[in-house]
Order: C-alpha cells, then sequence, then structure tokens
C-alpha cells in the first residue's frame, strides 16, 4: 500500500465540554480550520465526539464539511485513537479517514479510502494534520 497525500489541516476549538463518567468521558468541541494541498484546499468546520477511556487514551470521532476554495462541499470523517505525549501532554493522534462529495470534480473523494496523522496541542487548543490515501499497490498486480 503506498499513501498519498491529499492535504494538511490546521484546526482550532472554538468550544470544548467535558463530562466525567467516573471511568472515562465524554468531550464534545466544535472546530474551525484550513485546508491546504495539491489536491484539496479550503475551510473546515467540524464537530469532534470523543470519549476518553479508562486508560485516558481519547478516541477521536469528528464530523465535518470542506468548503473548497473552488467552491465545491465535501463531508469527512475521522474515527481513530489519541495518545498522551508525555513531556509536553500533547495528544498524537492516528485516524482513518472517509471523505464524500456530489461535486464531480471531486469524484475522487468518494473512493479514496484514507488515514491520518495529527497532533493536538493541548495547551493552546490548536491542531495540525497530515492527510494520505491509501493506494491499493495490488490493484495492478496479477492474480
Amino acid at each position: 500500500m503506498n499513501l498519498v497525500p491529499i492535504c494538511e489541516m490546521t484546526m482550532h476549538y472554538t468550544w470544548t465540554d467535558y463530562v466525567d463518567y467516573g471511568v472515562g468521558g465524554q468531550y464534545v468541541g466544535t472546530l474551525d480550520g484550513t485546508v491546504r494541498g495539491d489536491r484539496l484546499r479550503g475551510t473546515l468546520k467540524a464537530v469532534n465526539v470523543p470519549t476518553k477511556r479508562p486508560d485516558n487514551v481519547n478516541c477521536p470521532t469528528v464530523r465535518g464539511i470542506i468548503v473548497t476554495d473552488d467552491g465545491a462541499k465535501i463531508y469527512f470523517e475521522f474515527n481513530g485513537i489519541a495518545l498522551l505525549r508525555p513531556g509536553d501532554n500533547a495528544r498524537v493522534f492516528t485516524t482513518s479517514l472517509s471523505l464524500r462529495t456530489g461535486d464531480v470534480r471531486y469524484a475522487w473523494v468518494n473512493t479514496t479510502v484514507g488515514a491520518v496523522e495529527g497532533i493536538l496541542n493541548t495547551t493552546t487548543d490548536h491542531l495540525h494534520l497530515r492527510a494520505f490515501g491509501c493506494e491499493n499497490e495490488l490493484a495492478t498486480a496479477p492474480v
């Protein structure tokens, strides 16, 4: 499998809250951000509803919409895990990526399976991430 860069995203939380269950909990937060890359460029708005497990691993569940610089709307989803990095308390996360659109200019996103790596600065509530499409090398291999 090859990872093909799709874009980089920067986001910041505009609002967050947390409910402690006693054995974990539930965060809810809204995000604004930008998308920059050769394949996607624009702005985004999203919501994240990650659970916090009792072992202090968060499970990002992000849903949002990218509005490209040329006016297309693309729905996106991230699902994964976020680990607390010792030393600076940043959350480093790895997630899956799904994209959907009805805009024919970006129809390629509808058949793209992706992966995301990123980091959340827990002091400033700013995120930086890189999104990749997964290319199946076996698609062109003989059977």
